[in-house]
């Protein structure tokens, strides 16, 4: 895997708006901005999906992003918002104390 580190994307964290349906049931009804990052992009290559046995046709990746204290905030039910579609974030690792966060994460849909 070739080192990324030019972090040029800006990336949007999303976080769920939820309201209470008819049912009174918590569902969520969009999707909020929350703020936004500089971030390096890597495609997964189709090698390492193949060695991951990932069966589904989905578009993953890792951004790379700075550690910053509202990145703590940052979890699997967040979103973000990259080039036009939302990305369901599957990941989050630490690389280095307070160095980077790599995210990963595939993309849903496109955002119209």
């Amino acid at each position: 895997m070739a080192e990324v580190t030019e972090r040029d994307r800006r990336i949007v964290f999303l976080e769920a708006q939820r309201a209470e349906n008819d049912a009174g049931e918590e569902e969520v009804t969009g999707w909020n901005k929350l703020f936004y990052r500089w971030a390096a992009y890597e495609p997964v290559s189709d090698g390492e999906r193949l060695r991951a046995a990932a069966v589904e046709q989905r578009s993953d990746a890792r951004f790379r992003v700075l550690w910053s204290g509202p990145m703590v905030q940052i979890t699997g039910a967040h979103r973000l918002r990259f080039d036009g579609a939302d990305w369901q974030i599957t990941g989050l690792k630490e690389r280095g104390f307070k160095g980077e966060i790599e995210i990963t994460a595939w993309k849903i849909a496109e955002v119209s």
